[in-house]
């Protein structure tokens, strides 16, 4: 990613994942990875395909194997698709930035 965006620095307090069947019958992982602020929660979304991510394994309708980041340590993010609701931040275009 080279455009600017929002630097975002947080703790990871979850990680999860669910099936998402599109309209043309095609299968996706929706991977959402919360963080916490001060004050607030970030939300992080990814979609995957599994075809094309070895990390993805979707048996039946649950999603069994995703990426995770890991649990309660501190992580920063470069966003650059950001929304508000309801004073919560939710990015669907994001990188890790060490």
């Amino acid at each position: 990613m080279t455009e600017n965006g929002l630097f975002i620095r947080g703790v990871v307090i979850s990680n999860s994942a669910r099936k998402i069947t599109k309209k043309d019958g095609g299968i996706l992982a929706l991977v959402k990875h919360e963080l916490a602020l001060q004050p607030g929660v970030a939300v992080l979304e990814r979609f995957l395909d599994p075809k094309d991510n070895p990390e993805v394994e979707i048996n039946g309708d649950e999603v069994t194997k995703y990426p995770e980041l890991k649990a309660f340590q501190p992580v920063s993010v470069k966003a650059t698709r950001i929304q508000e609701r309801n004073g919560q931040i939710s990015s669907s275009s994001w990188e890790i930035v060490d």
